[in-house]
């Protein structure tokens, strides 16, 4: 089992300061991480709010030039709102920069408001996601001048530089949750599979995950030989009661946060059908106590983590775990101290 942290965080400035501060107590966290023993540090793209980093690579890079093991990861670049060519110079140079620690993690996104915000139609997300990621990997790839001719992108003649340090490429990590075309995609081309294994709905989940094996299998990959990363919220407590009062109250501060930004703007869609119009549908009326129940949250002591964690092996078939840490507010302090704990008594069980 690998573990990673992903930082989809929300930012509050009575809680975290200025931009400045903010910035320096994440890098703060990750260098932890890495001395922790932490496989990665993953970074989610938005761009409205202080929802988590407008631009993943830059902060990427500024924890690459910190560490030396830990994986950078992006959870997710969303391709249908960039131009690939713009994504692939930046990615590649994180990649080489980093020593080859690149783990690209790509998807749709699940937000309306940013969509409208660049001018892109939610209807074409799907298209536009195939052909960003396939110019992505014709960059990369290719050797020499090449030309590409799609339908929102056209490259003629292009030298791409520089080449990513990993070859062929990066691995890729394909986010595939409610929609099970996303997840059929990525197992067709091979790519590894990024899910959300809070999401209230773990048994289509499971599906969609089932469906992504069977495609890999159908295209001619080894499951074995493939991730299935899965995103939870984390806070591991000194007690349960601790974990549950404190972790329990920054969880659903977040899930407020996200599902408010889905209000004002909501997907509609066929794209995003299985949303049922909206990430804020999705979440409505769940109770911390269900989502508990359900074991959709890793909150809790070390021992309620590990029963949590080895469940999810069974369920889902995951061999990554990837961490939200610092969502809803957490103070840095208390990120940390959940950090050790998780390492100290919950890691050495799955190593």
């Amino acid at each position: 089992m690998r573990f990673g942290i992903l930082y989809n965080t929300d930012y509050y400035p009575e809680v975290h300061g200025s931009p400045a501060q903010y910035y320096g107590r994440i890098l703060e966290q990750i260098d932890y991480e890495e001395e922790l023993g932490f496989d990665s540090v993953w970074f989610g793209e938005y761009h409205y709010s202080g929802y988590s980093f407008g631009s993943p690579p830059v902060i990427a890079m500024a924890a690459a030039a910190r560490t030396k093991r830990v994986r950078l990861g992006t959870g997710v670049s969303l391709i249908p709102l960039g131009h690939p060519i713009r994504l692939a110079e930046e990615y590649a140079m994180l990649d080489v920069l980093s020593g080859g620690r690149l783990e690209y993690g790509i998807g749709r996104g699940f937000l309306k408001i940013a969509y409208s915000l660049f001018d892109v139609d939610e209807a074409e997300s799907h298209e536009r996601y195939h052909e960003g990621t396939e110019l992505i990997l014709k960059a990369w790839t290719a050797e020499g001048p090449f030309s590409f001719n799609g339908k929102f992108f056209q490259v003629q003649d292009y030298t791409f530089f520089p080449k990513p340090l990993q070859k062929p490429h990066p691995p890729i990590y394909a986010a595939g949750v409610m929609t099970p075309e996303s997840c059929i995609w990525a197992g067709k081309q091979g790519y590894h599979l990024t899910t959300g294994l809070f999401v209230p709905a773990r048994d289509r989940i499971r599906e969609n995950i089932q469906l992504y094996r069977q495609a890999l299998q159908e295209a001619g990959y080894d499951p074995a030989e493939r991730d299935v990363a899965g995103v939870y919220q984390l806070y591991c407590g000194a007690t349960n009661e601790e974990a549950h009062r404190e972790g329990g109250g920054y969880m659903l501060q977040y899930f407020k946060f996200f599902t408010d930004l889905d209000r004002v703007k909501s997907l509609t869609s066929e794209a995003f059908a299985h949303y049922q119009g909206g990430v804020s549908r999705v979440f409505s009326g769940v109770t911390y106590e269900e989502l508990d129940r359900q074991r959709l949250l890793m909150i809790g002591d070390p021992e309620r983590i590990i029963a949590h964690i080895r469940w999810a092996q069974e369920f889902y078939g995951t061999n990554y775990l990837i961490f939200e840490v610092a969502q809803g507010g957490v103070p840095h302090d208390k990120v940390l101290q959940s950090l050790e704990r998780f390492a100290k008594y919950v890691m050495p069980h799955f190593r």
